[in-house]
């Protein structure tokens, strides 16, 4: 597998794979690096992408050097790192670890990746925080007046690190995520990883006896299953035909393109039809369909779909029953956040709603 080294900025990084016009960043947890990425370069490369993995401050090649492995510096550089990205790529998404993923989540969240792929996230780095204060027997004024405190199991807490976190909890993550737990997570409880999926509308896999760190053949060959299911096979390039029903609109045709990645690597086996009103996502029967906004001057695509009951939402403006049990819902798409879970989630019911016919 092809590997080439460069610097993006001062940050040194590692891509791997040949040309394609898809890419992950892959971004590592604590006491990880760049070249953790192969593993899932190799299951990825393989299927029309490339990785991106570059060393966060203290890690890789930048170890021993004067950025600390904190928010305000690996922040901004994912974000640098992030700009970089998409303007070679036109199709990006996430694959991140640990507190990787948290720092993700800070950088990317107004950007949000065509899809995401967190291995033992960190999800709430407050609590996280207190957890730690309470196995070290710290109380926050404690941390306060001292500022920092080293503990008997290698962390120093930091008071300015705590603020940060209390002050930055993650409220927003439109990407459509993907989550690998293990059961025996010392650092992300259970109920704080299911309260998180179920509010992002993440899918969520849990290994009851994996650990935080995936090391064990069962758990690396556990990671390995689950990385190929959620990659999937790459998704065909787009015919003429799709082009042109975007024609002179292609801010369209990008959402277009971006969902349409998303329900091809979650249903691989779906057909596409291009009619002349709108495009349609089929199994046995149609189950997603895209169309141009009722209004001319509207932007952005319209996204349509059958449920048996009526779902309320303010993303959702227009809905009718054509006839009992069965109900057309209309949703505009006009940003690349709104491809999000809650949108995938609405799809993933249409498809099993249409497969009961």
């Amino acid at each position: 597998m092809k590997e080439t080294a460069f610097q993006i900025g001062h940050i040194p990084a590692l891509l791997y794979g040949g040309d394609a016009e898809s890419v992950y960043l892959f971004v590592h947890g604590k006491h990880g690096s760049k070249e953790g990425a192969r593993p899932f370069a190799e299951t990825v490369c393989p299927k029309g992408w490339q990785v991106l993995a570059v060393d966060l401050p203290e890690h890789g090649a930048r170890r021993g050097g004067a950025e600390p492995l904190d928010p305000w510096h690996a922040v901004p550089e994912l974000q640098a790192v992030w700009t970089d990205l998409q303007a070679r790529w036109p199709h990006a998404a996430l694959r991140a670890d640990s507190i990787g993923a948290w720092f993700s989540m800070l950088a990317l969240g107004d950007a949000p990746p065509e899809r995401s792929l967190f291995v033992s996230p960190v999800l709430d780095m407050a609590a996280l925080i207190r957890r730690m204060m309470q196995w070290a027997g710290v109380t926050e004024a404690d941390l306060e007046a001292r500022e920092t405190i080293g503990t008997a199991f290698g962390e120093t807490l930091s008071w300015r690190y705590y603020q940060y976190a209390l002050s930055h909890p993650i409220r927003h993550w439109p990407s459509p995520t993907a989550i690998l737990y293990a059961g025996q997570d010392n650092l992300t409880p259970r109920p704080e990883a299911e309260d998180f999926a179920a509010r992002f509308h993440c899918g969520l896999t849990v290994m009851e006896d994996g650990e935080h760190w995936f090391h064990t053949p069962e758990q690396l060959a556990v990671l390995d299953r689950w990385t190929g299911v959620q990659t999937g096979p790459a998704a065909p390039p787009l015919t003429a035909e799709e082009c042109l029903f975007f024609t002179g609109r292609p801010e369209a045709l990008a959402l277009y393109e971006r969902l349409r990645s998303q329900i091809l690597g979650e249903f691989p086996g779906v057909g596409i039809k291009v009619q002349k009103t709108q495009i349609t996502f089929a199994e046995r029967y149609g189950f997603a369909f895209v169309s141009h906004p009722r209004r001319k001057k509207e932007t952005g695509i319209l996204v349509s779909f059958g449920l048996s009951h009526r779902q309320e939402s303010p993303r959702i403006p227009y809905a009718s029953e054509p006839y009992p049990g069965r109900w057309t819902h209309h949703t505009p798409v006009r940003t690349a956040g709104e491809t999000d879970g809650e949108l995938l989630d609405w799809l993933r019911e249409a498809r099993w709603f249409a497969g009961q016919k």
